[in-house]
């Protein structure tokens, strides 16, 4: 059926009415083609095929890995760290192999999301087994993925001891990991906190524009509340907790 605009040319030359219909469809075939997802290239150090990829002498994880690869190994490779969340785009891995690099530690949860993983290669590696390293061996004692035998290269104590049988308690370390639990929106050069009245009380100090903002803990919402703002000296802040201690 051609397009209305096309029937009201009725006066015009059957040649110029075929050349138009026919550049309407290209215009419409052409949409089409743009709303078609792109999938990711094959990265310039790698050769991939339909389920595999195979990287040589590259300096870092690429990005733009095929999603849908089983197999990726990476050879003659040099880089020494792995960002966290480098294989999140690749959920269908079965076979990973890091062989042969200079990784000393590996990011906690690299592994997450690769449910499928049967085999990995991390032999070759200088594994700094210290407390970075304590995620990795609660893994291997936890997956079901084939690992071949990898070994510490750092601390001393350890060298060249296999890391699939260090114990999880041998790690005498405390590991916290900080995150955010609430913003203000302060800018500052000294934070301090102090107790008045049986609670617990935040002073933050803003000397070049001589403000200084007090905070108290709100037992019922738990979170900080303003409670006091004093401004007009660069030394509020000294001189009002000198006042309340």
């Amino acid at each position: 059926m051609e397009p209305e605009w096309i029937k009201r040319m009725g006066n015009a030359s059957r040649p110029f009415r075929r050349i138009a219909y026919f550049l309407c469809l290209l215009c419409m075939l052409l949409l089409t083609e743009g709303k078609k997802s792109v999938k990711p290239k094959c990265p310039a150090s790698c050769t991939c095929t339909k389920d595999n990829a195979l990287c040589e002498n590259a300096r870092s994880i690429p990005t733009s890995v095929p999603p849908d690869v089983i197999s990726l190994s990476f050879v003659r490779s040099a880089f020494t760290k792995i960002p966290e969340g480098s294989f999140l785009l690749t959920p269908s891995l079965q076979l990973l192999s890091l062989a042969n690099n200079n990784l000393q530690t590996l990011p906690k949860d690299i592994f997450k999301g690769l449910d499928s993983l049967t085999n990995v290669d991390l032999r070759g590696n200088t594994f700094n087994c210290d407390c970075k390293l304590k995620w990795l061996v609660e893994w291997l004692g936890s997956t079901n993925a084939t690992v071949e035998d990898i070994y510490c290269e750092n601390p001393p104590e350890y060298k060249k001891r296999k890391i699939n049988s260090i114990s999880p308690k041998e790690f005498d370390c405390i590991i916290t990991e900080f995150a955010v639990y609430e913003s203000l929106p302060y800018q500052s050069l000294s934070v301090d906190t102090f107790s008045y009245m049986n609670d617990e009380h935040v002073v933050i100090a803003q000397p070049f524009t001589g403000k200084c903002i007090f905070l108290e803990w709100d037992h019922v919402e738990g979170s900080f509340r303003n409670y006091d703002n004093i401004t007009g000296m660069n030394n509020a802040c000294q001189i009002t907790l000198h006042y309340l201690i």
